[in-house]
């Protein structure tokens, strides 16, 4: 599953807590809303969650095929 996301121009670091609290919730609902003041990095965690869990399909589809 390719997604069209915009490539990250700086390294990833922290937030493995926010990282996990958002897939989970991803895991029972197909839209998840970060709220948040402007500035505390909603887009690059969503990006981030969303790149992560784009690699984790492709690599169990991959399991799956062969």
């Amino acid at each position: 599953m390719a997604l069209n996301l915009p490539a990250a121009l700086s390294s990833f670091v922290g937030r493995h807590e926010e990282m996990a609290a958002v897939a989970k919730l991803l895991d029972n609902a197909r839209l998840v809303t970060l709220a948040g003041a402007g500035g505390v990095g909603k887009t690059r965690l969503a990006l981030q969650v969303a790149s992560t869990a784009s690699q984790l399909h492709d690599e169990r589809a991959t399991a799956k095929s062969r």
